[in-house]
């Protein structure tokens, strides 16, 4: 059949549309990586992995943002990558290509790191600084763009599940508020910083004979740092779901600049679970660039990391089950 000329044209403008959502790719003017940073992170990152990796290992750090974009953001991922070298614990493919969460792709890696991710992070950002990215859009386009979200959103809580990996750095729990898979996978949501990136924070090793705990901190039970610090929702957030590492101790810290809302002054900061065969573990530290390059907490990353690659195994009972006091 042969199509009317308008008919042909109308064809041709919903391929071409089609075709630019389908190669949609986040895309950031994340300014470059100082090389003092650079050199900082090279003096300090660990040379030997927590453990010995019980095979090659490989990792996906993905950093992609559709809220708030840290601007630390390339300070981790640099470190990420060379800690990932120094350590031989595993290789670090750093990419923001949403591709990579397809099944197939996922199955690929040991484990996935959701670096400072935010909102729906397989979706362009809200806005940018010349208008609103939704508007480039039509609703068609939009549409396959949330249908791709929600897809490979899905994809994630299944790899996990599945037995893979799972990483989240400081904003994880700032994403995918409308994903009750993605929450109780990552094990909380956001509810604000009441202290806030240049703040004076007491944070305790709450289990400090734990698995992950143990060869970091060593017999620190406590240090301060600066530092943005989280507080979440009641839902999905759980002691009877996960086991607690490290906590804020809010009577010695600086005074929040903004609203308390949880009355329980429980502030977790560091925690993992057992989410079906695989292996979560978040840590809310993470802010602020230099955090990339203390030698203490590179290692703390570097326990979570081999945590949830497989290789260091650990006691996930949930803190509640072992009521191990958190003030």
């Amino acid at each position: 059949m042969v199509l009317p000329k308008i008919a042909q044209a109308l064809l041709v403008v919903t391929v071409v549309s089609s075709a630019s959502a389908i190669d949609w790719k986040p895309t950031y003017d994340d300014k470059p990586l100082h090389e003092d940073f650079k050199k900082k992170i090279l003096e300090n990152v660990p040379t030997e992995p927590i453990i010995e990796p019980k095979a090659k290992r490989k990792i996906l750090v993905y950093s992609a943002t559709a809220g708030f974009r840290h601007g630390s953001i390339p300070t981790g991922k640099f470190a990420m990558e060379k800690m990932g070298e120094s350590s031989s614990a595993y290789e670090a493919v750093v990419s923001d290509d949403p591709a990579n969460f397809e099944k197939d792709a996922l199955k690929t890696f040991d484990a996935v790191l959701l670096l400072n991710t935010t909102q729906d992070f397989f979706m362009p950002q809200h806005t940018q600084h010349h208008g609103s990215i939704r508007d480039q859009f039509t609703d068609e386009e939009w549409a396959f763009l949330k249908e791709r979200n929600d897809r490979l959103i899905a994809n994630l809580v299944e790899y996990v599940a599945n037995g893979g990996g799972l990483v989240g750095v400081h904003a994880a729990t700032d994403s995918c508020y409308g994903h009750k898979g993605y929450g109780d996978t990552i094990g909380a949501y956001f509810w604000g910083h009441p202290w806030v990136g240049n703040q004076k924070v007491m944070i305790r090793v709450e289990d400090p004979e734990h698995e992950l705990n143990e060869p970091v901190f060593g017999d620190v039970t406590e240090f301060e740092m600066i530092e943005e610090i989280y507080q979440f929702t009641e839902e999905p957030y759980s002691r009877e779901k996960l086991r607690i590492l490290l906590n804020l101790d809010p009577e010695r810290s600086e005074v929040p600049k903004s609203e308390v809302r949880r009355k329980d002054n429980d502030f977790p900061v560091a925690w993992i679970q057992k989410v079906g065969d695989g292996r979560v573990f978040y840590t809310s530290i993470g802010h602020n660039d230099h955090h990339y390059w203390d030698p203490t907490l590179l290692k703390h990353y570097l326990a979570g990391i081999q945590f949830a690659c497989g290789d260091l195994e650990a006691d996930t009972t949930p803190s509640a089950k072992i009521q191990v006091p958190h003030f």
